[in-house]
């Protein structure tokens, strides 16, 4: 494998903290919250309130309980209005003006620890927010914690190509991976799997597919600011009628022999662990949850009522949640301590694709942004870039 980042944009990418990307996050949250409905009616003035929101990191001691400097979003479920505050030195962010509504709201921060940068993240979903007016409710969001990742799933397309004039084709799906580390990592063992829904506080992984890296420990190397791709079928999907992306130089494929798939010789299949159902390790056009995960024995828990394979949840290196409805984040499947938000709010058969944003150039090497919250960590592209970073052009 070689170093495939290209610059398809030359731009000053500014070495910036979690905080200093505040500045994206008005875009990304309106997307994360984005609603189909829109009202005329919006409540009057006498009627809107004040809110003061306490970030509690559970994990840590009393003393240090108090997030400071997280970042809070707020957005009204019906009317679509879109709030945003940090936390002060007591874990308070206050918030004026606010209409009486069902919100959803999500914090994201992170501390300092003896081992490295902690990650924050929490959220209170699809909460009834009515007082009287002028009055100052006080609510908390209790976090859970995670650590970044040096491997994360970079990009994923999974929306399929438009008809035209073949319908709902989405044989060129694709997933990336990228090394975010300084260090040569192994691709050797790890397994890739969907999260099955309704299974968001329990300790295990419900996967519906579960594929595995080929190799004995060393055979499948990342170099640091390296990608992979795992295509669905490693074939060039650009000719008409299809007219969507080539895939002929994947890394890997998904292949199954007993469904007459599509099988590229030049390049490596993964290894079929779990598969419920279908001709193809399908991402769900929809709304789905893909995690990559090192599990040494995939059976050892066993299966679930509906065949679904179970993985210990504590094994996952990186997940990214993601729905065609981003309004329903109280339908994620994976937790905060895997992902603390949810990306996409993509049409389906659109030929658009998410991707993990940049966050600053290191000593030459594209770093991604990695807040184990996919709200603030991903954007969506078209067309998809399989293979490469697509660089962000400065505001």
């Amino acid at each position: 494998m070689k170093n495939k980042i290209q610059l398809l944009r030359s731009a000053a990418i500014r070495k910036k903290s979690f905080l200093s990307r505040i500045s994206l996050c008005i875009i990304l949250m309106i997307i994360l919250f984005s609603v189909n409905c829109s009202l005329d009616i919006i409540p009057p003035a006498s009627m809107r309130f004040s809110v003061e929101i306490t970030v509690l990191d559970t994990s840590a001691s009393d003393s240090d309980s108090l997030v400071t400097a997280a970042l809070v979003v707020m957005q009204s479920i019906t009317y679509g209005e879109y709030y945003e505050a940090e936390t002060n030195s007591l874990g308070i962010a206050s918030f004026t003006n606010l209409i009486p509504d069902r919100y959803n709201i999500l914090a994201s921060g992170e501390r300092v620890s003896l081992t490295g940068i902690i990650i924050i993240n929490g959220q209170l979903q699809d909460t009834s927010l009515y007082i009287e007016a002028n009055d100052t409710l006080k609510l908390e969001i209790l976090t859970q914690t995670s650590r970044s990742s040096a491997l994360v799933i970079s990009e994923i397309y999974y929306s399929g190509a438009p008809p035209n004039p073949v319908p709902q084709y989405f044989h060129d799906q694709f997933l990336e991976i990228y090394n975010n580390s300084s260090t040569t990592l192994y691709l050797d063992s790890l397994i890739i799997a969907d999260a099955d829904y309704g299974h968001y506080e329990d300790s295990v992984i419900y996967a519906i597919h579960a594929y595995m890296f080929p190799g004995d420990g060393d055979d499948y190397p990342i170099n640091p600011g390296e990608l992979i791709v795992i295509a669905q079928d490693a074939i060039d999907h650009s000719p008409a009628p299809i007219r969507s992306v080539n895939l002929l130089d994947a890394d890997f494929e998904y292949y199954l022999s007993d469904k007459g798939d599509v099988d590229n010789v030049n390049v490596t299949n993964m290894l079929q662990i779990h598969h419920k159902y279908g001709i193809d390790f399908l991402y769900s056009v929809f709304k789905d949850a893909l995690v990559l995960m090192h599990v040494k024995d995939p059976y050892k828990l066993g299966y679930g009522e509906f065949n679904e394979l179970l993985l210990p949840k504590s094994a996952v290196i990186d997940g990214v949640d993601y729905s065609d409805n981003l309004a329903e984040i109280d339908h994620k499947r994976l937790s905060p301590d895997i992902d603390g938000g949810l990306t996409g709010g993509i049409p389906s058969y659109t030929a658009q694709s998410i991707e993990r944003r940049i966050d600053r150039i290191e000593n030459g090497q594209i770093i991604l942004m990695d807040n184990n919250n996919s709200s603030l960590d991903f954007h969506v592209l078209k067309p998809p870039t399989p293979g490469y970073i697509e660089m962000e052009a400065e505001e």
